[in-house]
């Protein structure tokens, strides 16, 4: 089915800023891009950088962000930068919202140009920029829906397909904990040291079934989540549902996070009833 429809409950996950410092270019920003394909195969639509060993989520953010902008809006929106240098050599996503020119869809990312009175001349990617009603204030990035064959703004949480996902950062393992998580939220933890995902696969249906955000939480690749909360002196389990382990048996002795979103997210997809109705 494409394009896929929105997930439910929604996908979020939270990785370490100090992932991926490790690494120098162009392996850096590869690894990372292999990271944002995770996260898209399996829809996630939002990735929380979480600050850790008082590395900067900025690095990160950048490059994930450049690497969710269609193509045809990256000269507006993606600056020249030393983090960015590599990212022609990235794969590309190609998400729902990366359309060619000739690609037909209600829905588009544009750039405004433009404004005249309460509408824009937006940038769209098609022939030529088009001319939508975009309330003030917004911009430059907005996301247009073609009714009735005029364009007009749409609050992309509003599009019921997988339209991309977003990058926030917080301070903390805790402020993530603390901001991203409501009583209608799953949130799941993945160690090595975990109970294997596959003892609770009934269980864990029936939870993502009724919940209305799914949270997974990732470490390094030398540090868990329970390593890097006792850094922070928080007790996890007043926030963690479960704690698993995505790959038991492993047969590599350490797994690197955007290995992890791979495997993990891919479980809980299958898992999802959504998924298999």
């Amino acid at each position: 089915m494409w394009p896929p429809p929105k997930p439910k409950p929604k996908r979020i996950i939270a990785i370490a800023s100090s992932n991926f410092s490790n690494l120098k270019e162009p392996a850096r920003t590869l690894h990372i891009a292999l990271l944002a394909r995770a996260a898209t195969i399996f829809r996630v639509e939002q990735i929380i950088i979480y600050k850790e060993s008082n590395t900067p989520c900025t690095p990160i953010k950048t490059v994930l962000e450049a690497l969710e902008a269609p193509q045809y809006l990256r000269k507006y929106l993606v600056p020249k930068s030393r983090h960015l240098r590599y990212l022609g050599a990235a794969p590309p996503l190609r998400s729902p919202s990366h359309l060619l020119r000739d690609e037909q869809s209600p829905y588009r990312e544009g750039y405004i140009l433009r404004r005249i009175g309460d509408k824009a001349i937006v940038d769209i990617g098609l022939e030529k920029p088009v001319q939508a009603k975009v309330p003030p204030g917004l911009g430059p990035r907005v996301t247009l829906t073609q009714i009735q064959g005029h364009w007009q703004y749409i609050d992309r949480e509003q599009i019921p397909v997988y339209w991309g996902y977003t990058v926030t950062c917080q301070q903390s393992l805790k402020q993530t904990l603390q901001n991203h998580t409501t009583p209608k939220t799953l949130v799941i933890a993945t160690s090595r040291k975990g109970t294997p995902i596959n003892t609770l696969a009934t269980q864990l249906k029936t939870k993502i079934a009724t919940a209305e955000t799914l949270l997974v939480l990732f470490g390094t690749h030398n540090k868990g989540i329970q390593e890097i909360a006792t850094q922070e002196n928080i007790n996890p389990q007043h926030y963690i549902h479960y704690t698993l382990n995505t790959a038991p048996l492993q047969g590599t002795k350490t797994i690197r996070t955007e290995e992890a979103v791979l495997t993990t997210m891919a479980i809980l997809n299958l898992l999802d009833q959504q998924t298999t109705t």
